[in-house]
């Protein structure tokens, strides 16, 4: 029986339903065994027994038989019910856990793992661990009771069928154990090759208007026929493994009835087993063998789930540097926190996404008063949007410190700190469902009035109510059904919504034109009052009357100052800004 730490830690909270779904197999299991002691009862009699047991007449054997048969297909049905109740259990906590795990890594972890393998993982796998719960684990637990207790009664009536009986039987269980490695190692190949080919069907689905716009349907449709193929050499190469080792177990269980029935036979022509008894050996070795053919076809859907538990355990065990994970307590923790006070602060900061790519940070050091706007601008790859990634605390820094109102950003704080942060961002993700809930995500508790008073300071709200269901309305897949901008402005709506004392705009009006862009001002400049403002933009409206403008290049602070300081002394600057200074065509950098 093939059991690990990873399965067994997937069940903690579980364990009853699991023990429970065996004890209902292995009496399903003892009452066929019953049933074949019982059908040697009749022969017995046949041959001229009068009374075994309690039973003086055939019929009352039979009608037992029948009665155990009908309590067997009741309970088989119970069985059912219980295993499938206790796998989804399983699976939905696990899915929970899986998903926890992944808010708490972030972007961190997303950003470097595929989308596809990452939800393989969560539906796929999670899915492949149904037959392990369900039918391996009860049939392989019923099936060594079932197997301990006949091969003791065997032993009574003769040592050397018992022993027959104890090595196939051995050899079962154990066989799994020897072709598993090799089977693990098909196994991950299967479901890289499968989560290699989710993943291209993803990107292929999420990218189809790009593909159709550079007619690179072709292309893409022999990319992902190469990965098929290689699935299905995978597939291919794990059955061969499958058949050998299934033929390896047929052998041990074919050979080893075959072989018990001949000794039993033997041993009682040779006096070493009373006649009488041969009857009994030679059914309960057919009750000995019957649930193993059953335990052979249970390891081959169960170790599908074993192999599966593997990459489960992987993204469970990812480390977590700066964990944005909810916390149980964060309603009332949040209740009880006092209103955001203080200035936030960048000590000697320094970050690189991956060491070998080269540092994006470089001691980076700066200081947002309370209450004021700080933009920053500067060449596209100069360490912008990272700023803004580490202090929603998206990433931990690898050097120095950053501190909010006073508070160091660690795993310890990040949660809290987040509770006073609002986010625009450049790419802002809009979500399958209605325009409403979108919007509430900014404030899950928020009245449809509150919405609406949301979206009328977006400028989204006469838009929206001129949609053929309003706020209900359906957004499509990564809102595709809007515009650029309209997307823009829904999310700008979740964070007045949401409301909070610190506030970050990624190229917050990069998705508008000029008119859209001039509405949008005037709501961000709404939204901004009173507020500690993190601003990333390139265009001239958005940040000349912030109180302090970071220029950034290659990952370092090279100038700072006002709009009119740095249009007095900085050529950099007015080389950013380039024919915005004096009234032409916005300049993208």
């Amino acid at each position: 029986m093939f059991i690990n730490r990873h399965l067994i830690s997937f069940v903690s909270g579980h364990g009853h339903r699991i023990i429970g779904t065996c004890v209902l197999q292995l009496i399903l299991t003892m009452l066929a065994t019953l049933v074949s002691l019982c059908t040697a009862f009749v022969v017995r009699m046949i041959q001229g027994e009068t009374r075994i047991l309690f039973f003086r007449q055939v019929w009352q054997v039979l009608l037992t038989i029948a009665l155990l048969i009908g309590v067997r297909f009741i309970l088989a049905k119970i069985k059912t019910i219980a295993s499938e109740k206790c796998s989804l259990e399983i699976k939905q906590s696990l899915r929970k856990e899986l998903l926890e795990k992944l808010f708490a890594l972030g972007p961190a972890y997303t950003g470097k793992a595929r989308t596809g393998n990452t939800a393989s993982t969560i539906t796929t796998k999670v899915e492949y661990l149904n037959e392990y719960y369900t039918v391996y684990l009860p049939t392989a637990a019923a099936s060594l009771f079932n197997v301990v207790a006949l091969i003791a009664v065997l032993s009574k009536f003769n040592a050397a069928t018992a022993v027959i009986c104890t090595i196939a039987c051995a050899g079962i269980y154990v066989c799994p154990m020897l072709f598993y490695y090799l089977m693990r190692k098909r196994g991950e190949e299967e479901m890289q090759a499968h989560s290699e080919y989710y993943s291209d069907c993803l990107d292929s689905i999420q990218g189809i208007s790009t593909l159709k716009a550079f007619n690179a349907n072709g292309r893409q449709r022999e990319i992902i026929h190469e990965k098929g193929e290689k699935l299905r050499q995978a597939v291919m190469g794990q059955l061969r493994i499958t058949m050998l080792e299934n033929v390896v177990l047929q052998f041990f269980a074919g050979l080893g009835s075959a072989f018990s029935i001949a000794v039993a036979a033997y041993e009682c022509s040779i006096g070493n087993m009373e006649s009488e008894n041969l009857v009994y050996a030679l059914f309960l070795i057919g009750a000995c063998f019957a649930p193993m053919g059953s335990l052979i076809n249970a390891w081959h859907f169960g170790y599908r789930g074993v192999v599966a538990s593997y990459s489960i355990i992987e993204l469970l065990e990812e480390p977590v540097k700066l964990s944005l994970s909810p916390k149980d307590t964060h309603a009332t923790e949040r209740n009880l926190k006092t209103p955001f006070i203080g200035d936030i602060a960048f000590h000697d900061v320094s970050f690189s996404y991956e060491s070998e790519e080269g540092t994006v940070l470089d001691n980076v050091s700066f200081k947002i008063p309370f209450r004021t706007t700080t933009a920053l601008v500067g060449v596209s790859g100069s360490g912008k949007s990272t700023i803004a990634h580490l202090l929603a605390g998206f990433y931990p820094v690898d050097k120095g410190t950053i501190t909010v109102g006073g508070k160091s950003l660690t795993k310890e704080t990040v949660f809290n700190i987040q509770d006073d942060i609002s986010a625009v961002w450049q790419d802002c993700r809009l979500f399958y469902g209605t325009v409403e809930e979108n919007i509430r995500i900014g404030k899950p508790t928020a009245s449809h009035k509150e919405v609406e008073e949301a979206a009328k300071n977006a400028s989204i709200h006469d838009f929206i109510v001129s949609l053929p269901d309003g706020y209900q309305t359906l957004i499509g897949e990564q809102g595709m059904r809007f515009s650029g901008g309209e997307r823009q402005r829904i999310a700008i709506a979740r964070a007045f919504l949401r409301n909070s004392p610190i506030l970050i705009l990624d190229e917050a009006t990069s998705s508008l034109d000029r008119h859209n862009e001039m509405e949008i001002q005037h709501s961000l400049h709404k939204l901004s009052a009173g507020k500690t403002c993190l601003v990333i933009a390139h265009r001239l409206a958005t940040i000349q009357a912030a109180d302090q403008i970071i220029i950034m290049n290659k990952g370092r602070i090279v100038e700072k100052g006002t709009h009119e300081q740095l249009l007095r002394s900085s050529e950099n600057y007015r080389i950013l800004m380039g024919s915005q200074i004096t009234g032409g065509t916005a300049y993208e950098a």
